[in-house]
């Protein structure tokens, strides 16, 4: 073993691990590690202007590769300001790894006015996390990274943290570095996939619900494998938007609040539910009917069977229990559902053309975006009036690109996580789709941006309120009260950073957005416009 201070075991143990690429500003308590970042050059350092903009950007990045993405925060208030990201990404199940800097181990905890001392700054992260391990000696760092990255790859992917006094950072200690592994994920019971698969073969009316799951697995051939084979109407969520192609004829969508789609689900026979929990809001608060032969297979075996009775459970990972069911159906008898598939797209259809006419203006700003979209570019969006309409009716072609905080529904998610994506994915369009309240909340990472080089436009459908909330304060109260915003002036804003600053109309979006995606810089397109609450087709 070698002697290594704890910051040069952090360092050697990342670039040990393959992780080549972190988030973070350097802070007092951090100082010494990063005097051991800057002797190497094996791991990336993306500096940013907020902490919450560090962990939005490692939520892009690992969203868009399906790996860890790595977070450096300091103690006290540099570690609190990533307390967003990481409840976001424990809700929506992304791997990100924090490496958490904190006050002198002798004292810890004892309130004695330390600089960035905190109640119980482990305590509180051990909360937002899956695991959690306070390395108390440079040996120790190795193994808690090492147990940390293992986790995440076995369970659902939840952030995990890493806690480091400034004083382990100086010190010195004998460590043992380990080396990245791959570790399998649970696989499911045999048996148990036997027969799903056999009910699924014989079934006359059978739904495929993807969730999340399927995204961050790497499953998506396999779902499109054993859909095409079997001839199986497939439901999307918010989280798995492009895990097939929003054209592909079994594709029914994220339609599910939808009166026409609801009555096609009531006709179901036997539904799959893979990679999903059934949320509170991907499942209409739990009232989708979801049918009495539910099959469930996800990698937390505490889903199964949670939000709606399962006939079936399966602790397995989406992708491995879809190449399971995918093998076991490979000889099952031909049934006939052309008129089952057809169903499923006679509804959809009717949803689409009912909202075409009934919401030209919202139709057509996503018709707009669509239209000057790759079908590769990836769209990162907050929850406003207009991510609302997209999370159901923007559609997506390909995995991972379309990106929505969906648990905690975080104002100022789109555009740090956009910034992200692009890092990681640097030769794919990226967008940020947002709303003028939730861009203010992370707007200083244009500076971002613009030192990274990294031509992302975000695109600001502009109300001048926190407009969702607006509506429904109008609705419940008559009283528009403290939900209407002074904005700057949006286009010399991102001027003033040194990026391009544009303006659209909803008639001209397209085509600036077109432009905006041919530049060599950061831009931003304000588009003022009043959108309303997505409708509903009963």
């Amino acid at each position: 073993m070698a002697v290594m201070t704890g910051s040069d075991a952090v360092v050697q143990s990342l670039i040990a691990e393959g992780i080549d690429l972190v988030f973070g500003i350097p802070g007092y308590h951090s100082e010494h590690l990063y005097g051991r970042l800057m002797r190497q050059d094996k791991v990336r350092h993306v500096l940013v202007r907020h902490e919450q903009g560090a962990g939005y950007m490692a939520i892009g990045a690992a969203r868009v590769t399906g790996k860890p993405a790595t977070i450096l925060s300091t103690a006290g208030p540099g570690a609190l300001n990533v307390a967003t990201p990481m409840g976001e990404a424990y809700g929506d199940g992304i791997p990100l790894l924090n490496i958490m800097a904190e006050d002198m181990s002798a004292y810890l905890y004892q309130d004695r006015g330390i600089v960035h001392e905190s109640k119980d700054q482990f305590g509180v992260f051990s909360r937002l996390s899956q695991w959690s391990r306070q390395a108390m000696s440079p040996g120790e760092i190795p193994g808690a990274i090492h147990e940390g990255l293992r986790r995440m790859q076995v369970n659902r992917p939840r952030p995990v943290v890493v806690e480091i006094p400034v004083d382990v950072f100086q010190g010195e200690g004998e460590v043992e570095l380990l080396h990245e592994e791959t570790h399998r994920p649970p696989q499911g019971d045999s048996t148990d996939l036997e027969r799903m698969a056999s009910i699924l073969g014989a079934a006359e009316r059978p739904l495929i619900w993807a969730g999340g799951g399927v995204m961050m697995s790497g499953a998506w051939d396999e779902l499109r494998t054993l859909a095409e084979s079997l001839d199986i109407p497939v439901m999307l969520t918010t989280t798995s938007k492009g895990a097939m192609p929003e054209d592909h004829p079994l594709v029914v969508g994220n339609l599910n609040q939808h009166g026409p789609i609801r009555r096609f689900m009531q006709q179901a026979d036997v539904m799959l539910a893979v990679g999903a929990r059934f949320s509170y809001l991907s499942s209409g608060r739990w009232t989708v009917p979801v049918p009495k032969r539910l099959l469930h297979i996800d990698i937390d075996p505490t889903q199964p069977g949670k939000n709606f009775p399962a006939e079936i459970g399966v602790h397995a990972d989406a992708r491995a229990g879809l190449a399971a069911l995918v093998e076991a159906t490979a000889d099952a008898p031909e049934v006939d559902r052309d008129e089952w598939v057809d169903a499923g797209r006679a509804a959809r259809d009717e949803v689409r053309a009912e909202l075409a006419q009934r919401a030209p203006l919202e139709w057509g700003l996503m018709k707009a975006i669509r239209s000057a979209l790759p079908r590769n570019t990836i769209v990162a969006s907050d929850p406003h009036l207009l991510g609302y309409w997209s999370r159901e009716h923007l559609p997506f072609y390909e995995p991972r690109t379309w990106l929505y905080g969906l648990a905690f529904g975080t104002l100022g998610y789109s555009y740090p996580v956009a910034l992200g994506a692009k890092i990681v994915a640097p030769d794919k369009p990226v967008i940020s789709l947002t709303g003028d309240g939730g861009f203010l909340f992370t707007a200083q990472e244009m500076a971002t941006a613009v030192q990274q080089g990294l031509n992302v436009p975000v695109v600001i459908i502009n109300d001048d309120a926190y407009g969702a909330i607006k509506e429904d304060f109008l609705r419940d109260y008559d009283n528009d009260y403290e939900v209407n915003l002074r904005n700057p002036d949006f286009v010399k804003f991102a001027e003033s950073f040194g990026a391009v600053g544009m303006r659209a109309t909803p008639e001209t979006l397209e085509a600036t957005l077109r432009d905006a995606l041919e530049l060599d810089r950061p831009s931003l397109i304000d588009v003022p416009v009043k959108c309303r609450r997505p409708l509903q087709v009963q």
